[in-house]
């Protein structure tokens, strides 16, 4: 499956989000943006031990979106610059990774 625009990944962490917590998101409390990371700037903590840094390309889109659980949890989504390929999707709360899945190819 490919998501290429910011509303689908939107949706896809809200269907995670409601999977993982077996609550319904409310879509209208889910507010985020979208960054372009140099590979040096993510916090690894956001990725699963099953993803190394080094494996990420040089830059790639980050998705961040708060969620309306609870102030120190968000999702967020890194994808390739040309939003096709995702590489993880999370779900963090405080600074810890909950929740994760990888997604297609990594270099």
């Amino acid at each position: 499956m490919k998501i290429i625009d910011e509303q689908m990944w939107k949706q896809a962490l809200i269907q995670a989000a409601s999977e993982y917590y077996h609550q319904p998101i409310d879509s209208s409390k889910v507010i985020g943006e979208a960054i372009v990371f140099d590979r040096d700037e993510i916090d690894d903590t956001l990725l699963p031990e099953s993803l190394p840094l080094e494996k990420l390309p040089d830059q790639e889109v980050g998705y961040t979106y708060t969620l309306g659980v609870a102030d120190d949890t968000f999702g967020y989504a890194l994808v390739n610059l040309e939003c096709t390929i995702l590489y993880v999707m999370g779900i963090v709360e405080g600074d810890q990774l909950v929740w994760s899945q990888k997604g297609g190819e990594t270099e």
